[in-house]
């Protein structure tokens, strides 16, 4: 079971309807685990089979019932990853 910090979790709790960009790692096929999220309404972005890492894009609400899943291992927002000072 994942975990994600206070501030996360109610900002998901507080606007449940309201799309955010995630990162979650999982156990297992990470194909499998691509059609399981988009099955249930999240929206794939991109796929790291070999860091077992997926792109998603979904509701707060969607995100905190990811945390009860038993494959999912870790969840962060996703974010702008600035190099150099640019």
């Amino acid at each position: 079971m994942a975990t994600v910090d206070r501030a996360t979790r109610q900002a998901w709790s507080s606007s449940p309807r309201k799309w955010v960009d995630l990162i979650i790692h999982v156990s297992g096929d990470v194909s499998e685990r691509a059609g399981a999220l988009e099955q249930r309404g999240c929206k794939v972005t991109r796929t790291f089979r070999l860091t077992r890492t997926l792109g998603i894009r979904c509701t707060g609400r969607m995100a905190l019932e990811l945390l009860d899943k038993p494959w999912v291992t870790r969840v962060e927002p996703d974010s702008s990853v600035r190099a150099l000072g640019r």
